[in-house]
């Protein structure tokens, strides 16, 4: 190994070098990549109402279907916090409150004997089932400058419960309000649908299973002689 020998080393080293450096510098002559102001990635995020996205996955529940599934005897205890102001036997006189005897489905400001703020006397309200839960949940709000210092019964359930409690303080009990379930029937059609689908697909499957199988043993018969 003579200087010759090491001067060759050398200038394949010196050479690979020139090469690495020489494509680095036409590649950054070549291909040009702009730096952004703020390193990272721009999501963009729509801006749609909060109401909009609450009301999507919020399904009201009507009066009339919470009705359906209330409990009478839930509405008696509610019914407790009532009894200092109001009675709801029959023949029950006023307190501070009316009598409530028969109070779902007639006129406001109806009880014989007690004095009504001037705000409910003109009202023109119906104890109607609807009029009474809004009336329920707060009162100053249906009815301004009403006389009743109740604050309201916040939970829909409550007030559903208290409602079919006082729908029986009655001569006469009126009609719950109609409930109708579409979307549980749509619901029942459809499944009886995907079932029907599902046995065709099966029993087709099944034919098809038992066609290539078929064809799988005629294809494997061993003849059983030269001449066949």
């Amino acid at each position: 190994m003579g200087g010759l020998f090491w001067n060759k080393i050398f200038a394949a080293v010196l050479a690979t070098a020139l090469v690495v450096f020489g494509i680095k510098e036409l590649s950054h002559k070549f291909i040009h990549s702009e730096q952004p102001e703020t390193p990272g990635f721009a999501v963009v995020i729509e801006n749609t109402s909060s109401d909009t996205a609450v009301a999507e996955i919020i399904k009201e529940v009507s009066l009339a279907e919470l009705l359906s599934g209330a409990s009478a005897s839930s509405g008696e205890r509610i019914a407790k916090k009532c009894t200092a102001c109001h009675t709801f036997e029959k023949d029950g006189g006023n307190k501070i409150g009316p009598a409530l005897w028969n109070v779902i489905g007639r006129d406001a400001a109806a009880a014989d004997g007690f004095k009504y703020s001037s705000a409910l006397s003109a009202s023109g309200l119906n104890w109607s089932f609807e009029n009474l839960n809004l009336f329920l949940k707060k009162p100053k709000e249906l009815v301004p400058g009403t006389s009743m210092s109740f604050m309201g019964l916040k939970k829909a359930k409550d007030r559903a419960n208290f409602l079919l409690w006082l729908r029986e303080k009655s001569d006469a009990p009126m009609s719950l309000p109609a409930f109708a379930a579409p979307v549980v029937e749509a619901a029942g059609d459809m499944l009886d649908e995907v079932t029907e689908q599902a046995s065709s697909a099966v029993e087709a499957t099944g034919d098809g299973v038992a066609e290539v199988l078929e064809k799988a043993a005629d294809m494997t018969t061993v003849p059983t002689s030269a001449n066949e």
